[in-house]
């Protein structure tokens, strides 16, 4: 069915699943979301108005200007490693785009968030990286891995360089994916495209290869020990403590509340329909 009609249909079925399970959808379900730029009954609010980057900023403020708003994208016949913009934007159903090359800055909340669930739709290009930073920290990879048969710390839907996919669900390059990840404290579950990658996941700790590994112990020299990696080779693989700082390429510093941040320097993405719904840890909730 027209773009449209589809979307009008999941809002109202989604509204249709929350009154049946008390007005509260399960993580990962679609949310049924506001559409006036505030939050709606469950709690989830928009991240994007869909008329323009307010409440987002660059990184980089003196970096190319690439994020523009628009209605929708498509792949470019002539170069299917970039995209181009349909229309003007307006509306929720809107896109921001990093477009032309994607060589520009990150973006990122102006506002800052600690414990989440955080829905996300995306697109990329051939051959093209993004990424989706849980408080510009944590990269949950967006890359373009169709094809791609055995997934690993730098595939789609990886959490980079700690955690990766065990099965390849990326679609093909142009067509809309999503997120649903949901961040408590240290643990971070992913669904992608409706199915659970991995849960409750420690970002502190993981797995990854020889080559990461060593870029990581070199970076790790002079930092604070809470920063530090201590890992261990296992089968191949190095296993252990990644530090209490983020993955490679996100904010400094140690885990802390922080923004949701795009990344917009490693090639062409659109997003769009991000939400977040705010979790308020109760008096008793732990590690």
């Amino acid at each position: 069915m027209p773009e449209p009609t589809r979307r009008s249909a999941l809002t109202a079925l989604t509204f249709g699943l929350g009154l049946g399970l008390g007005g509260k959808l399960p993580f990962g379900a679609l949310p049924c979301f506001a559409q006036n730029g505030r939050a709606s009954s469950d709690g989830w609010r928009p991240l994007f108005n869909g008329k323009d980057l307010s409440g987002w900023t660059d990184r980089v403020p003196t970096a190319k200007k690439v994020w523009v708003v628009c209605d929708d994208v498509r792949l470019d016949p002539a170069d299917p490693s970039r995209l181009l913009p349909i229309g003007g934007g307006g509306g929720p159903g809107a896109v921001m785009l990093c477009g032309d090359d994607g060589r520009g800055s990150d973006l990122m909340t102006t506002e800052n968030y600690e414990d989440y669930e955080l829905h996300v739709e995306f697109t990329v290009p051939k051959g093209s990286n993004s990424g989706v930073y849980n408080r510009g920290l944590f990269e949950v990879q967006v890359f373009d891995s169709y094809g791609v048969k055995t997934p690993s710390f730098h595939d789609c839907g990886a959490l980079y360089e700690r955690a990766y996919p065990k099965e390849n669900l990326a679609k093909p390059p142009g067509v809309w994916q999503s997120y649903d990840i949901k961040l408590v404290g240290k643990r971070l579950t992913l669904v992608w495209n409706g199915k659970t990658v991995y849960s409750d996941h420690d970002v502190r700790y993981g797995e990854t290869d020889r080559e990461a590994f060593e870029r990581l112990r070199q970076e790790s020299i002079g930092k604070p020990p809470e920063l530090q990696v201590k890992l261990r080779e296992e089968k191949g693989k190095f296993v252990g403590y990644f530090g209490e700082g983020g993955t490679r390429a996100g904010l400094d510093g140690p885990d802390r509340p922080g923004p949701i941040l795009l990344q917009g320097d490693h090639g062409p993405v659109a997003y769009r329909n991000l939400r977040i719904r705010p979790i308020v840890p109760k008096p008793d909730q732990t590690e």
